[in-house]
């Protein structure tokens, strides 16, 4: 499972070797400081925007790869019904994150660790 990971100044989302292959992508890397808000998402599939470009999108199972809307590029690594963490960013190739959080991992826990790092708030749960 994708892990969200504070390196210095930036936050990286290792994917596994499996997460990589299908989601058509390798390890994101991007600047705290590029961070604009982040949110626990308990129902991260509604918040789904725009189209599938590369990797697989399987209704209610798995959504791993990039994905296109009006406003730019998001990143996705979502595992069947598991909340997720929701990132913002002012800059860079993609304008969001949403990752799951590992089994048993609490999404309120890892948006407050990451926004932490970045120097703001935590966003409100999104609904």
């Amino acid at each position: 499972m994708a892990e969200l990971i504070v390196d210095d100044r930036d936050l990286v989302v290792h994917l596994t070797p499996g997460e990589k292959m299908w989601s058509f992508h390798g390890d994101i890397r991007v600047r705290l400081s590029a961070i604009d808000s982040v949110a626990p998402d308990p129902k991260p599939w509604l918040g789904l925007r725009g189209w599938r470009m590369a990797g697989i999108s399987l209704t209610g199972r798995a959504v791993l790869g990039t994905r296109r809307h009006g406003t730019g590029y998001d990143f996705c690594i979502l595992h069947r019904d598991r909340p997720a963490v929701r990132v913002d960013l002012a800059s860079g190739r993609f304008s969001r994150l949403v990752i799951s959080v590992p089994e048993g991992g609490d999404p309120a826990t890892e948006a407050t660790r990451i926004a932490a790092a970045a120097g703001i708030t935590p966003s409100a749960p999104a609904s």
